[in-house]
């Protein structure tokens, strides 16, 4: 299959859900597959970063320091959502597949093994992945919470297909492993708020305790020995 017929499967996965998520791929081929069919959105989304770096520098905002942004933007605009698209979402779906199939392996609900379970959360990323360009745009970034939502239903889909389960147990799931997910993450921003307290009282309270006379461990030697 050719770059365009796989953004046409791709399409056909998040227009049928129901009928197109029932296909199990090991991990290489599915982010093989991925990788194709977000190759053309792909172009699209670095189109749309560069013609807004050049309205930008166009601008009188940046003044004579247009063509230096100009020429800082274009570079972000072909490094930031290649590394984005094809780097951090990859990670993101194999770590999101991996606590999926961790809390449904707890709960006794997953039936299938991990592949399955990350084809459908491979599945799922395509409607945010494929039209992403959609949020850039100023006119069209506020309708982008719909393929947020699609996303959610293509990953409940694609999960009761392929661990063969109830949509609403696949949702049960999701929604466990987003509140255990996010319990630990207070957990650890609250852990890491009181270091940073911890270590600032440490290194500031000596000094404002001895400006205001309580202590003073460094005194001045004056006079002679005995």
């Amino acid at each position: 299959m050719g770059i365009v017929d796989d953004l046409q499967a791709g399409f056909g996965v998040m227009l049928r859900p129901t009928e197109n998520t029932k296909k199990t791929m090991d991990i290489g081929k599915a982010f093989g597959w991925y990788f194709r069919v977000t190759f053309i959105p792909l172009i699209a989304l670095i189109i749309v970063s560069l013609a807004l770096v050049g309205a930008l520098a166009a601008s009188p905002v940046f003044g004579v320091f247009g063509s230096t942004f100009a020429t800082i933007g274009i570079v972000a605009a072909i490094i930031v959502p290649l590394v984005f698209l094809w780097a951090l979402i990859p990670v993101t779906i194999f770590i999101s597949a991996g606590l999926y199939h961790l809390v449904g392996t707890w709960t006794k609900t997953f039936k299938g093994d991990f592949n399955k379970t990350f084809t459908a959360t491979m599945f799922s990323k395509l409607p945010t992945m494929i039209f992403l360009w959609v949020l850039l745009i100023p006119a069209t970034s506020a309708f982008y919470v719909i393929f947020v939502v699609w996303e959610l239903i293509v990953l409940l889909l694609a999960l009761s297909n392929q661990q063969k389960i109830k949509w609403n147990v696949a949702l049960g799931t999701v929604i466990i492993t987003d509140v255990i997910v996010t319990a630990v993450l207070a957990l650890l921003l609250t852990l890491f708020g009181i270091a940073i307290n911890g270590a600032i009282a440490g290194a500031v309270l000596p000094h404002i305790l001895g400006n205001n006379g309580y202590s003073n461990p460094i005194l001045p030697f004056s006079g002679s020995a005995p």
